[in-house]
Parts: C-alpha cells; sequence; structure tokens
C-alpha cells in the first residue's frame, strides 16, 4: 500500500465524519434562524451523507468515492447557505464552499476541484435566476455571480496545484523509500555474500594449505627419511669396510712376516750349499722346511687375495650405495626447486616455505659433493685392490716357481755335489722373489691401511649427513605445522 492510499483512508474516516456533521449544523441553523424548510434541509443533508457513506463503504476510496463525496459536501455547503436565506449571515456562509474546498485536498486528487468548481458555478448561476434569495440576501446578482466563480476558479485551480505537487512529492518519497529499502536489502544480502564468501574463501585457503602441506609431508619428508635410511646403510657399509681393511692389514702383516722368513730359509739355504757335499740330509731337511713355508706361503696368499676380492666388493657395494645417495640428492634438489617455484607462486605467504626449499636445494648440493668424494675415494680403493691382486698374483708365480725348485732340488739329491752352483743361483733367484713378494705385500697392507682410513671417512660423511638429514626431517615438520596453523 502506498502513501498516497494510506492518507486517502485516513481521510476518508475524516471527511464522512464532516458529512454527518453537516447535518447537525443545518438543523441548528434551520432552526436558530427560523427557516420553514429546515426539515427538508437537515433530511437532504442526511441524504448526502448517507450516500457518501455507501459509496465508501462499497468502493472504499476509488475515484467515484472521491466524487461523490465532494459534489455531497459541496452540496450540504449549498444547502447551509440556502438555510441562511434573508440572513445576515448569508453571505458569511459562502466562505464555507472555500473552506470545503480546502478540506477535500485531503483526497489528493486534482481532478475533484473541476467538479466542486464546476458545482459551484452551476448552483450559483442557476439558483441566481431560478430563487436569487437561496443565493445572495439582496436577491440575484450577476455580477456576484461572475465574482464567486472566479475566485472558487481561482482556488480550485491553486489547490488543485498543491495536490498534485503534494501527490508527486508523496510518490517520489515512497519511490524513494521502496529505492532505500531495496538498496538496503541488497546491501544486506551483498553483506552477507561477502561474509560467506570470506568464510569460505577461509576453508578454501586452509583446505589448500592443508593440501600443500600434505603433499610436501609426502615428498620432502618422504624423501628425508629415505635419505636417513640410507645414511645409516652406507654407515653400517662403512663399518664393514673398516673391519674388512683391518683384517686384510692384519692379515698382510702375516704374510709379510712369512715372507722374510722364507727370505731367511732361502739365504740359509743358499749358504748351505757350500756344505752340501758333507750333508745330504741337512739339504732334506731344508728342502721340506722350504717346501712346508710355501704351502702356508700360498695358504696366506689366498687368504689375502680373498681377503681384497671382498674389499673390492665392498667397495662396489659402497659405490651402488653412493650412486643411490647421489640420485636422492638429484630428486631432493629438483623437488627443492619444484618447492621454490610454488613458494613463488603463493607469493608473501610462501617465503617460509621458499627458505626451508633454499636449505633443502643447499643440503641436497652438500650431499652431493659428499658422494662425489666419496665416489673419488672408493676408486681409489677399486685401483689399489687391483693393485694389490695382482701383487699377489706375481707372488703367485713366485711361489709357484718355488715349488718347481724346491722339487727339482728332492729329485736331484743325488747329483748335489754336481748342481751346487745351479741350485745356489737358482735359490738367490728365489731369495729375490720372496723378497719382491714381502714388498709387494707391504704395498697390500697400505692399500688396506688407506681403505681403512677411506672407510673412515665415509663413515665420517655419513654421520654429517645423518645430522643434516635429522635436521631437514625436523625443519619440515616444522614447516608443516606453521602451513596447518594458518
Amino acid at each position: 500500500m502506498t502513501d498516497v492510499e494510506t492518507l486517502r483512508i485516513r481521510f476518508a474516516y475524516v471527511l464522512i465524519t464532516v458529512l454527518w456533521a453537516n447535518p447537525v449544523l443545518l438543523a441548528l441553523a434551520g432552526n436558530a434562524v427560523g427557516n420553514d424548510n429546515a426539515t427538508l434541509l437537515t433530511g437532504c443533508g442526511v441524504a448526502l451523507a448517507a450516500l457518501s457513506t455507501l459509496v465508501w463503504c462499497l468502493c472504499g476510496t476509488h475515484w467515484l468515492t472521491r466524487q461523490v463525496s465532494s459534489i455531497a459536501t459541496i452540496g450540504q455547503v449549498m444547502l447551509l447557505v440556502y438555510a441562511f436565506a434573508r440572513h445576515p449571515y448569508q453571505a458569511d456562509m459562502h466562505m464555507y464552499f472555500f473552506a470545503m474546498l480546502a478540506v477535500l485536498a485531503g483526497w489528493l486528487d486534482w481532478r475533484i476541484f473541476i467538479t466542486a468548481a464546476l458545482a459551484i458555478a452551476a448552483h450559483h448561476t442557476v439558483v441566481n435566476i431560478i430563487h436569487p434569495i437561496a443565493v445572495f440576501t439582496n436577491g440575484g446578482d450577476i455580477d456576484r455571480v461572475l465574482l464567486h466563480a472566479a475566485i472558487v476558479t481561482v482556488q480550485a485551480a491553486a489547490l488543485g496545484q498543491t495536490v498534485a505537487y503534494l501527490r508527486k512529492a508523496l510518490e517520489a518519497s515512497e519511490d524513494a523509500r521502496q529505492a532505500a529499502t531495496a538498496a538496503r536489502h541488497t546491501a544486506e544480502q551483498a553483506r552477507h555474500e561477502v561474509t560467506v564468501a570470506t568464510v569460505q574463501a577461509g576453508i578454501e585457503r586452509q583446505t589448500v594449505l592443508h593440501a600443500v602441506a600434505d603433499d610436501f609431508e609426502r615428498k620432502i619428508a618422504g624423501i628425508a627419511r629415505d635419505v636417513i635410511l640410507s645414511v645409516q646403510t652406507l654407515r653400517s657399509a662403512s663399518q664393514q669396510m673398516t673391519m674388512g681393511a683391518t683384517e686384510v692389514a692384519e692379515r698382510s702383516g702375516a704374510a709379510y712376516l712369512s715372507s722374510h722368513q722364507t727370505s731367511s730359509s732361502v739365504i740359509a739355504v743358499t749358504q748351505a750349499t757350500t756344505e752340501l757335499a758333507a750333508s745330504i740330509g741337512e739339504i732334506d731337511r731344508q728342502v721340506s722346511e722350504t717346501a712346508r713355508i710355501v704351502v702356508s706361503t700360498t695358504t696366506k696368499a689366498g687368504n689375502v687375495l680373498e681377503t681384497v676380492n671382498h674389499l673390492s666388493r665392498k667397495a662396489d657395494d659402497i659405490g651402488n650405495i653412493v650412486g643411490l645417495i647421489s640420485t636422492i640428492a638429484s630428486q631432493t634438489n629438483l623437488l627443492a626447486l619444484n618447492a621454490s617455484i610454488e613458494a613463488a607462486r603463493f607469493g608473501h605467504s610462501g617465503s617460509g616455505f621458499a627458505v626451508v626449499a633454499q636449505e633443502v636445494k643447499a643440503l641436497a648440493n652438500q650431499t652431493s659433493q659428499a658422494t662425489q668424494e666419496i665416489q673419488s675415494q672408493i676408486e681409489a680403493i677399486r685401483t689399489s685392490s687391483e693393485l694389490a691382486i695382482r701383487a699377489i698374483d706375481t707372488m703367485y708365480m713366485t711361489i709357484g716357481s718355488l715349488n718347481e725348485i724346491s722339487a727339482a732340488v728332492a729329485t736331484v739329491v743325488e747329483q748335489q755335489n754336481a748342481a751346487t752352483v745351479g741350485i745356489a743361483h737358482n735359490i738367490e733367484a728365489a731369495a729375490k722373489e720372496t723378497i719382491l713378494a714381502a714388498d709387494n705385500i707391504e704395498a697390500v697392507s697400505r692399500v688396506a691401511a688407506e681403505a681403512g682410513e677411506a672407510a673412515s671417512y665415509v663413515a665420517q660423511s655419513a654421520d654429517r649427513l645423518a645430522a643434516q638429514s635429522a635436521q631437514l626431517d625436523i625443519e619440515v615438520a616444522q614447516f608443516l605445522g606453521r602451513i596447518r596453523a594458518a
């Protein structure tokens, strides 16, 4: 319901009250001035009031109600003017027309003033001709009729313009109020949508952060744990390599002592050749002793060869583990690069993530450098192992020659006197070969010592890598905690 309709509904009650008050005024005026038609006039006023009330009850504030009630009001004023016929107040009662025209402005309808003005003009003109005393006290006066008509026209025009302007103002105010209400409703809806969008954005941001944290934990943290496990494996391998190198050194020392002992024996045999003619039994004993020492040396050399081969295999295993660590470091470096790209995409909120990614990248580079150093040491071990194997092969050949010489000595004992010079030369050559074997075994011992030192360095590198991996795991956990708490 509009403001105009609301005002018309309220004004209807006022106008109906005025319409029913006018018959009372007619009755009082007719009796006061002694008009013979007072009862008839009062009845006409009641009829006009009843007609207006009936139309109002049936049509509400419809245009028909406004027109009928307006004409009825003007008609009651006409009856009042007639009730004061020949009375000095009759001229004053004409002002009631103007008063009722002003009251009718409450309908907020400029069209009723046209009807009311025409009704007043027609009344004055017709009654002034038919029954002049009902209009003016002094009888008919066309000039006064025209004057009243002009005044009524001016008032009706002024009231009509005022009512039209007032109605437009009310309608504009109502439109503005409706627009304000709609705007307020729109603003409230927009505020609600913004609130919902903000909450939804917060939820989505939290979901994205959790997803990023989970993905980061699956990739980086998992790799860090794999690095820790690989470091543990590397530490165990380095310990085993250290133990193997120690064992090789011990066995090489034993072989070295045996080689020196063989050399001493051969030199003793060389010295005994001058007495070979006097004591064949002494020669037999020396040959047997030489054979026994050769067998022992052969056994120990085989053990040394097996140990060196075991050391070579361990070096290969370490090389494989180092290659695995290098691959993991490369993957860690690639993941750190991806993490840096993701951090850059998140802007300022990803700065902490970028710092961790740089730390991961630095750790990966350190790991790659460490694995390269370890690989170089392993290559050195492999080279030393190959040299040791070749030296032991040479020792095998020398020992084989010694076996042949011992067999020849055993078969030609009867010819010792004739072959003393040849035996001396052969034994001297065997002594030189034995000394060379001792030197080679000493080299094997040095290689074993170097392998032990390399294994110790590998163990130290593994410990540093383990500490860095543990620190990386802690920093990743803290970083994920900050992301999930954001």
